[in-house]
């Protein structure tokens, strides 16, 4: 009874044990060893190593996840992302086959580098312009070599990087169009978009061929095109697609698909049949009001610097026997007329008074022209503000065919 009641306080007190063991005979350090809680185990209790543990796994937890995301969008968008399928999509063009794409949203500066490094040929003429051209295809020049150097959205590094590419491999032309857009010359601090980061690599090789200083690549903290492969909005936009795709982007020989758009050998587009029917004609005006409007008190600024670069590879093409020829592209006759009397119209007087600049210096002719009237451009040849169709790209190249003609007379 004594032993029970003994044994059972030994239980409720600070000693007590899971279960009853025999200790007679053990030693001291082997019964220590037994106890679930040890005087030195004791010392260490609310102190634990869990916490640090725990961050480390929650931290690669979050890398494993960044690398899916990241790794799902550079494999569901290579023609944007991956540099290996970029090249590889090059060789094809450069080879006279199509490539059918999801849709344009690709890289367009890399994918212009490694289709002219593979070029078998030098083309007669170029035209170096942002996405305005990419419907002027080969045929637009009436039996010329044309060859379609467009690139998106671009901007003054562009008219040194792209001639950059040319004669890096060889194959300058000897005839250019080089565009002068609206915002061809925005300073990189008020840049908006980060399109034209990629093409820095070649814009300050020709900068440095022409003595001149550059600027630096874009340094905001992670790359633009990292953070977005990193998106877990365009993640989602891009398994949507795959998904939605009765057929994945392929090598091919045709040049108008139902459902994908066709990037041709000569350097331009094709929209898909699928794309044709949405760009319809109460879309496009919206767009081009809307864009318009957004427009009107913001006239196009012009970075010195970036025009006196322009200025410097005109001087260096001239005098590589290459005759170029400005072009200003037609707007949307709706979006013309929706900027009338307005600081953005003043700004656009501007960049043509200073192309003409450009143009007497080097004995240079201007063709094509913002405004859509003087070309004989029509609303229903744009899909939105500003890109139209061959028909009205054919115009302007026409009016280089005449000129190109008289010169060779």
């Amino acid at each position: 009874m004594d032993m029970t009641a003994k044994s059972s306080a030994a239980g409720r007190g600070p000693d007590r044990r899971l279960l009853a063991r025999n200790e007679v005979g053990r030693r001291e350090k082997d019964r220590a060893a037994a106890e679930l809680v040890t005087p030195q185990t004791e010392q260490g209790l609310g102190k634990t190593d869990s916490a640090p543990r725990y961050i480390l796994l929650l931290l690669v937890v979050f890398l494993i996840g960044l690398f899916a995301v990241r790794s799902a969008n550079v494999t569901l968008a290579p023609l944007l992302h991956d540099e290996d399928k970029i090249v590889e999509v090059a060789q094809v063009l450069a080879g006279g086959q199509s490539y059918l794409t999801y849709d344009l949203n690709i890289e367009t500066r890399r994918l212009r580098h490694e289709h002219i490094a593979n070029l078998n040929r030098t083309p007669y003429a170029a035209i170096l312009g942002a996405s305005h051209w990419q419907e002027a295809h080969a045929g637009l020049g009436r039996g010329i070599d044309l060859y379609n150097a467009h690139v998106h959205r671009d901007y003054y590094e562009d008219i040194l990087a792209v001639p950059e590419m040319f004669v890096r491999y060889g194959k300058l032309p000897k005839r250019m169009i080089i565009t002068i857009r609206d915002n061809l010359f925005t300073p990189v601090s008020e840049r908006t978009d980060f399109l034209w980061v990629p093409v820095l690599k070649d814009y300050r090789a020709m900068a440095q061929r022409l003595g001149i200083p550059s600027h630096d690549a874009y340094t905001d903290g992670l790359t633009p095109r990292l953070r977005q492969t990193l998106s877990l909005p365009l993640l989602k936009a891009n398994v949507a697609r795959y998904f939605a795709a009765p057929v994945p982007p392929q090598v091919s020989s045709l040049t108008k698909h139902p459902t994908l758009d066709t990037l041709l050998p000569d350097g331009s587009i094709r929209w898909s049949i699928l794309h044709d029917q949405a760009f319809t004609p109460q879309r496009a005006k919206a767009d081009a009001l809307s864009f318009a409007y957004q427009k009107r008190n913001h006239p196009p600024k012009i970075d010195e610097e970036g025009f006196a670069a322009v200025d410097k590879v005109l001087e260096f093409l001239t005098l590589q026997g290459v005759q170029v020829y400005l072009a200003h592209p037609p707007f949307n006759p709706v979006y013309w007329d929706a900027v009338q009397d307005s600081l953005y119209l003043d700004g656009l007087r501007r960049i043509e008074r200073r192309t003409q600049d450009l143009a007497r210096k080097y004995g240079l002719d201007v063709i094509g022209g913002f405004d859509p009237y003087k070309v004989g451009c029509r609303a229903e040849q744009y899909i939105d503000g500003e890109h139209s169709n061959p028909e009205c790209l054919g115009l302007i190249i026409d009016q280089f065919l005449k000129l190109d003609a008289k010169r060779r007379q």
